[in-house]
């Protein structure tokens, strides 16, 4: 009879043995996938830094199936329209960032609809799907682009969708947060903690100081004027993000008659990076896990102040209008908690079954050398297959500046000198022959990186 025990007991620890060995080459792959996602695009960003867009673009272009088999369609689509667009080929820019748009769509779509187990799986084992900051600050190019073809109209329309994507801001990170509850409680692991941090970020200013522009331009008074009040309303409503004074062009009248006025914006630095962030916690007595999850870090920029200068005119200097870096790292807080609260879920699950492979080990006294070689694999595959998805886009500047001029009709050579904390010169640009109007929304872009 104790023999009969024994033997059912053996019998039970190696259907165990050999269910854990299959979790394993399961898990192998999930493994790799998280390391596989690395691409040097140091030769690009260098590029950039020097203010050679052209090479840029080239140099992406070599690197882009590379890119594209590393970190999916909405990255390479994204990366080779805001270079693009920095070459100023704009037409093509657009064509790329709407496709990029149109991924990013479908894989919300996708992923709202999508049951709540495949939810919480590692992220670096699904396709990208685009970041709500990204998704954002996308249709807000696009419509520089389209200023940049002379289509106003168009521009509104980019400038519009990118404003109805910011109010659905919260709604998507509830849906997010809803999933994740769902599947905490359907897997009995009710107490833990779902809750993430509430984005500050609601209103874009420079996305409707943009929008009051255009609105002015195209006669349509009620739009501007409703842009115009939004740009105060993102200032007094999201001071943890807007630690600046309220541009004085916001508030500026009419110019006088017979002058035109030339809008300046200029663009400086580069957006944050995602980088991994390890935890442990304890999910037994005798187990702890080693967790993995995506922060967005920002890049310090060397400038601090960019001054204008017009043929014959007075310098100008350009102010603060937004911190891309700033709505970014908010927006994503909720998405990178949630990441971690997913990567709590994973490792739980994860340490039930290597409680049941403990528990069985205990009991035979007859543990083989592959058996103790299996158990130690799995305590060291729950740390080393746990790794965070840090893809992203990566060539969104960091910082927004805006000023104006108020000029006689002509033609005019722009000087902009960026400038570090101390007032040094860092960098001069000079852009020739920009055409100022009389009635027309004249607009002059920037952009330095270092």
């Amino acid at each position: 009879m104790a023999k009969g025990t024994n033997q059912g007991m053996r019998t039970t620890h190696h259907m165990i043995f050999t269910t854990r060995l299959l979790c394993l080459l399961l898990l192998c792959p999930t493994l790799f996938l998280g390391c596989s996602s690395y691409v040097d695009l140091s030769s690009s960003q260098m590029h950039i830094m020097q203010g050679n867009y052209d090479k840029a673009y080239q140099n992406l272009q070599m690197q882009a199936p590379s890119l594209l088999k590393a970190q999916g369609p909405i990255i390479v689509n994204y990366d080779l329209g805001m270079l693009a667009r920095l070459n100023k080929n704009y037409q093509e820019s657009n064509n790329l960032l709407s496709e990029s748009e149109r991924l990013i769509r479908e894989a919300y779509t996708q992923s709202i609809t999508a049951n709540i187990a495949s939810f919480i799986v590692n992220d670096n084992t699904k396709a990208y799907q685009g970041e709500e900051y990204e998704d954002i600050y996308l249709n807000l190019f696009k419509a520089l682009n389209f200023l940049a073809l002379g289509q106003e109209e168009s521009a509104l329309v980019e400038l519009n969708r990118s404003m109805e994507k910011q109010a659905l801001l919260k709604q998507k990170y509830e849906q997010y947060r809803k999933q994740v509850r769902d599947y905490a409680s359907q897997q009995g692991l009710g107490g833990v903690n779902t809750e993430t941090f509430a984005a500050s970020f609601s209103t874009s200013a420079l996305t409707n100081y943009l929008a009051s522009l255009v609105a002015q331009s195209l006669g349509e008074s009620s739009t501007a004027y409703y842009a115009k009040e939004q740009v105060k309303h993102a200032f007094a409503s999201q001071p943890q993000l807007y630690r600046f004074s309220l541009p004085s062009s916001v508030e500026q009248s009419d110019p006088q008659e017979g002058k035109a006025r030339l809008h300046l914006l200029s663009f400086s630095g580069q957006a944050p990076q995602k980088q991994e962030r390890w935890e442990y916690f304890s999910v037994s007595p005798t187990n702890h896990a080693k967790i993995a999850y995506p922060v967005l870090v920002g890049r310090y920029s060397n400038v601090q102040s960019i001054r204008v200068k017009a043929t014959g005119q007075e310098e100008t200097v350009l102010q603060k209008i937004e911190s891309i870096s700033d709505v970014a790292i908010d927006t994503f807080r909720s998405k990178s908690e949630l990441a971690k609260t997913k990567a709590v879920l994973r490792a739980m699950a994860k340490a039930v079954g290597i409680a049941i492979y403990d528990s069985v080990a205990q009991q035979d006294e007859k543990v083989t050398a592959a058996e103790e070689l299996l158990g130690l694999i799995f305590r060291v595959a729950q740390d080393v297959s746990e790794r965070a998805d840090v893809r992203s886009t990566h060539f969104l500047p960091s910082e927004a500046w805006v000023g104006s001029i108020d000029l006689d009709p002509g033609v005019y050579d722009l000087e902009f000198s960026f400038l570090n904390a101390s007032g040094r010169v860092l960098h001069t640009m000079t852009l020739p022959n920009q055409e100022v109007k009389l009635n027309a929304l004249n607009l002059c872009e920037t952009y330095y990186a270092p």
